[in-house]
């Protein structure tokens, strides 16, 4: 799948994408057929997954996923599903395009996948058989539910390249890749002491850059979630959220 790498910016400079979630729709909606694809196009690779879940969860086999989810982003790229937006004021970005995803659900598309196979639409690169492992795993998951959980792996790997860039443009691969674990809880647990080994470094020195890493990663997961947000929405609650759709039973 594509990263958004040509798209890139920093995360001190308004974020890692020139353009915020939001006006990337707006775009999509409002601009020339060229950038219109490329707006959308971005967003396709961006939020495919959670797309694919949903569908998926909704009682749709993994072929019949597949298709409604590529005609869900083609019918995003003509406009059919944009014509009623009006900007950021909509809200969360997440809950508009479950809304809007439910609402192309219940009309009679789906009805016409049967002539749509192989009809030149393919809008963005679905891996579905990658996804079919959350299927499994999560049977009784409701599909709302499954998309969110989705949206937030997404978006916590979208701050982490925002990071990555960052100390890449710093000439720090090294601290990036050492530091990581530190941010993932699923990691094994890796000491200071022995970090500062590996780093040749002071222990008291590992332990501030640490620090650093894990608040830089904090500022870019913000700014990725800023970018999904309306003004005037309180990111804190939208993480706290997220989150907790980790730790539900």
């Amino acid at each position: 799948m594509a990263d958004g790498s040509s798209t890139q910016g920093t995360a001190g400079s308004g974020g890692f994408f020139p353009m915020t979630r939001w006006s990337m729709v707006v775009a999509a909606r409002d601009s020339p057929s060229i950038e219109r694809s490329e707006a959308l196009g971005e967003l396709c690779r961006q939020y495919w997954r959670p797309v694919y879940l949903y569908v998926r969860r909704r009682g749709h086999s993994a072929e019949e996923t597949e298709d409604l989810t590529q005609d869900f982003f083609f019918r995003l790229i003509k406009g059919d599903l944009l014509k009623s937006v009006e900007g950021p004021e909509k809200g969360r970005l997440r809950s508009f395009l479950c809304v809007v995803l439910k609402r192309f659900l219940v009309d009679d598309y789906h009805h016409r996948m049967a002539q749509k196979r192989g009809g030149g639409r393919h809008i963005v690169d679905i891996d579905g058989p990658s996804m079919e492992g959350q299927i499994i795993e999560g049977r009784s998951e409701d599909p709302v539910q499954a998309f969110d959980r989705q949206w937030a792996i997404d978006l916590l790997e979208d701050a982490l390249r925002r990071l990555k860039a960052d100390y890449s443009r710093a000439g720090k691969e090294e601290l990036f890749e050492a530091f990581q674990p530190t941010i993932n809880p699923q990691s094994e647990r890796v000491s200071p002491a022995a970090l500062a080994g590996e780093l040749g470094m002071k222990e008291g020195a590992v332990k501030v850059a640490v620090h650093r890493f894990r608040q830089h990663y904090r500022v870019c997961l913000m700014a990725a979630l800023k970018d999904t947000l309306a003004d005037g929405e309180d990111p804190e609650e939208e993480l706290r959220y997220l989150l907790s759709l980790f730790t539900r039973s």
